[in-house]
């Protein structure tokens, strides 16, 4: 027998293909974006607590896992339009979110852009760079890891991108890598062209546009704390929070991230 803790899988239609989300849960209404390259996998440590508490929407960004990839190079804006078609198709006018990395330069540009439809907004890691450093961290992060010159168009993970990593450090996560290997050899073309794009975009310019409250919260080992202080600076209504020790907080630490995600949901 169905109960509100048994997920429903989802896909709605697009001219550019379909979106894939799954709901689980009962209560407010709460939004997982993921990280670019990767997929609703990223929230299966934390999701059945949420579930407890809100109704989740754990939605595959386009091009991602088991949404479609679209026929035409996405911008952050296009992405934004996608995830606010599948809150309409759901009949969402507001929600929460809670994003990591990639995902949360959607968030931003949702918020900043089409504040009515957010209600608070939890950050794991938030990229915050103007065009500039944007362009900076594309060629000098980024393209340096995109080493397959001729599968496609534009440079792209070799295959076995991430399995090799998996070889080379006994340490890491294997049930992290092998989904990221997975969702890479359907996407990694994708995935290329969606760091170009979210480089490409100034969330330094959005984010003082953000009226909902947001919880910035970085891993202490977060690459992307590069760009905190600016975050601090930028970001109103942001409630900082670093933890010890980790990396992805979702992933690193899932009980801390359950714990503060709640306090601040529900403050």
């Amino acid at each position: 027998m169905a109960t509100a803790m048994t997920r429903t899988e989802h896909k709605v239609s697009r001219e550019d293909g379909n979106i894939y989300y799954y709901k689980v849960g009962q209560g407010e209404p709460l939004v997982f974006l993921h990280n670019v390259e990767l997929g609703h996998f990223i929230w299966e440590k934390t999701i059945d607590r949420f579930a407890e508490h809100y109704t989740c929407y754990v939605i595959d960004l386009p091009g991602h896992d088991q949404s479609d990839i679209p026929p035409r190079q996405y911008g952050v804006e296009d992405y934004t339009r996608a995830i606010l078609d599948v809150l309409d198709s759901i009949g969402l006018k507001q929600t929460s979110f809670v994003g990591s990395h990639g995902g949360c330069v959607v968030i931003v540009d949702i918020a900043a852009n089409h504040p009515d439809r957010v209600k608070r907004i939890v950050f794991d890691g938030v990229p915050y760079w103007n065009v500039e450093r944007g362009r900076i961290l594309w060629e000098r992060f980024w393209l340096p890891r995109f080493t397959d010159h001729t599968s496609y168009d534009v440079p792209v993970y070799p295959l076995g991108h991430w399995t090799n990593l998996i070889k080379t450090d006994p340490t890491r996560d294997t049930v992290h890598d092998e989904n990221a290997e997975r969702i890479s050899q359907k996407s990694r073309r994708w995935i290329s062209l969606t760091f170009d794009a979210i480089t490409k975009y100034d969330v330094e310019a959005a984010g003082p546009k953000i009226k909902a409250p947001v919880l910035l919260a970085y891993g202490e080992h977060d690459a992307l704390r590069r760009g905190e202080q600016r975050a601090i600076d930028g970001i109103p209504n942001a409630v900082h929070k670093v933890v010890p020790g980790a990396g992805s907080i979702h992933w690193d630490t899932p009980d801390e991230f359950v714990k503060m995600t709640l306090d601040f949901l529900q403050d």
